[in-house]
């Protein structure tokens, strides 16, 4: 009798387990069923409130697969690795390439700085279109500079310098199909909040925006033409469209393993900034928040030109915007580089830009490009205001790179820059 009620209560132990079991799959079953539904009337027939929760849902699913992947680290920055020797501040130039109708166009311009002092950080943005005096090319667009430079970014990293009265210690150059690739590692969808109506076609991506107001998950392609394309007269807006993205994306890197990344990324750059460098300085400015980090477009004024607008420098509103977003601890930084001065003394029309790629900007800041006293200079001169023998050291560097010019010393002038580089004919025949 005993054994039978043992083996009763087992048998009743094995169909207790059963029930549960069968339990457990109808409440899959129903759970199931549920999602069904839920995708049926929220991603296909779009049935009002079930779309709107479907978007959450997804914008969830998409933070979770941008937090969790596998440059994931909680490792802080090191102001050693990216401050350079002496300095408690930073300032990385983030320069972005289109190309449309076989030109290099320069559509974004960022400058990125850091004071360690502080642990403060700004984003200064630059519209496209803004008109600037570029060194040894006289007026121009800053979209041109890159293109005129021949697809370098040492004269636009000078133009910012100038305007700011800062210096730049590093630069990054890169195209959009290089933010295109790293947007990616991000996911399928991005999320962004669309400000306006935007319609337009990104030839230098293939891809044509037609965006409404309001919250949108964009593929990495069609992010990418947001943050880096603008109809003709719409390069504020395309600033205004970065700089209320610059949170979002620096979410986005918060917590990434920067070394890793930078490892993955850095072959992608045109930059003189080591691997270290770079991961430094990001991991230094995502971790900023709140007003530790300030985000601004350089104040402009708008006019027309040409039947569109292009925008000038508000020079009345530029100190206090410097003062503000400028983290430069001392424009005297800036006498690291020789200043020079290029005069057309030959007579042909655009001569200093055909001598400023010559030059090396990262040891010469071209301050002034004008014409000398006179058109019939038979050779090129290279004046030097100094007796100091770095300055004639680097006066001979310029004319081995010019691979013409004579010095000449003229110590009791007073110019504002250290050297003077008279253009003569011989340039032009060389």
């Amino acid at each position: 009798m005993a054994q039978d009620q043992y083996v009763g209560y087992r048998t009743k132990k094995r169909l207790d387990k059963k029930n549960k079991k069968r339990k457990f799959s109808k409440w899959l079953v129903a759970l199931a069923i549920v999602i069904a539904v839920f995708l049926l009337l929220g991603v296909f027939l779009k049935v009002s409130p079930f779309d709107e929760a479907w978007d959450k849902t997804a914008d969830g699913f998409a933070w979770l697969g941008r937090h969790v992947r596998p440059f994931k680290t909680s490792k802080k920055a090191v102001a050693a690795d990216f401050l350079p020797e002496g300095k408690k501040t930073a300032s990385y130039l983030l320069a972005i390439t289109k190309q449309e109708e076989g030109a290099t166009v320069l559509t974004t311009v960022v400058l990125m700085s850091y004071d360690s002092s502080d642990g403060s950080g700004s984003l200064v943005f630059f519209p496209a279109d803004l008109l600037v005096n570029a060194p040894g090319m006289g007026s121009d667009q800053l979209t041109n500079l890159v293109e005129l430079n021949g697809g370098r970014v040492s004269s636009t990293l000078v133009t910012i310098e100038n305007i700011l009265g800062i210096e730049v210690d590093k630069y990054i150059l890169a195209t959009d199909r290089d933010l295109r690739i790293i947007l990616k590692q991000f996911g399928d969808k991005l999320p962004v909040d669309v400000g306006s109506r935007i319609s337009f076609k990104d030839t230098s991506l293939g891809v044509t925006l037609d965006l409404k107001p309001g919250r949108q998950n964009l593929s990495p392609d069609l992010l990418t033409a947001y943050l880096t394309c603008a109809s003709l007269g719409k390069e504020l807006d395309l600033a205004k469209r970065q700089v209320a993205f610059a949170p979002v994306f620096m979410a986005m890197m918060r917590g990434v393993d920067m070394d890793k990344f930078m490892r993955t990324n850095a072959n992608l750059f045109d930059t003189d900034a080591s691997n270290k460098e770079l991961a430094g300085m990001s991991n230094a400015c995502v971790s900023l928040k709140g007003k530790k980090l300030r985000a601004g477009i350089v104040p402009v004024r708008e006019f027309r030109f040409e039947k569109t607008i292009v925008h000038r420098l508000d020079k009345g509103a530029l100190p206090a915007f410097i003062k503000k977003y400028a983290k430069s601890a001392s424009t005297a930084a800036l006498s690291r580089r020789f200043k020079i001065e290029i005069l057309n003394g030959c007579g042909v029309p655009g001569i200093g830009q055909k001598v400023s790629p010559q030059i090396d900007l990262a040891k010469f800041q071209i301050v002034n490009s004008a014409n000398a006293d006179t058109f019939e200079h038979p050779e090129t001169i290279i004046i030097v205001y100094s007796d100091k023998k770095e300055i004639i050291a680097a006066a001979e560097e310029l004319r081995n790179e010019l691979e013409v010019g004579k010095l000449e010393s003229h110590l009791t002038v007073e110019s504002m820059s250290d050297i003077s580089v008279i253009v003569g004919k011989d340039y032009v025949n060389k």
